[in-house]
């Protein structure tokens, strides 16, 4: 499990080849399921832009993402277009999050990834709140509604990194299921 945040600028690197291929800008999913597509890369001084699929995306570590293999990537020169349903993570940042009520909520600061199966599993809101990605949380392009804003919880003190919080969090929500 790794936020957005902390993945993006992050070298990437290719299982097959072992080089140092760019690094990490951003990844298109699915407003509805919370799929992920693919990532962009960023290479070089000039910014040359490539993609590469969900599918060759291997592990988001520490201090690298893994790729298969050069070869999955495509390098196109410009960012891909928006799909019917799907959003860049970069331009999603900010939206607007409200209850089923109309209560402002706060706004979308990060989310959080996993890559079995490639999804977002959480929007990380203002102010320390994680809003698990489930059936309770209707995302739109302009904004996300919660079924009740109890669904936004205070994330728990502790290292992101070490996973322990997130476990904590998705206890409580399984708790209130």
């Amino acid at each position: 499990m790794k936020s957005f945040k902390k993945a993006q600028g992050m070298p990437v690197a290719t299982l097959a080849e072992g080089a140092l291929v760019g690094k990490f800008d951003d990844f298109q999913f699915d407003l509805e399921t919370g799929r992920v597509y693919g990532a962009r890369l960023k290479q070089g001084v000039f910014s040359k832009t490539g993609g590469v699929p969900a599918s060759a995306l291997v592990r988001l570590g520490r201090d690298l993402v893994y790729v298969t293999a050069e070869a999955a990537i495509e390098w196109t020169g410009a960012a891909r277009g928006h799909a019917e349903g799907r959003t860049w993570a970069s331009e999603y940042k900010g939206t607007k999050v409200m209850s089923r009520r109309g209560a402002g909520l706060g706004s979308v600061e990060d989310f959080l990834i996993a890559l079995e199966p490639p999804r977002v599993t959480a929007l990380l809101l203002d102010g320390g709140r994680v809003v698990v990605f489930d059936d309770r949380v209707a995302v739109g392009r302009d904004t996300v509604i919660l079924s009740d804003p109890a669904v936004a919880v205070s994330r728990p003190e502790g290292d992101e990194d070490s996973g322990d919080w997130w476990s904590r969090v998705r206890g409580m929500f399984e708790s209130e299921k």
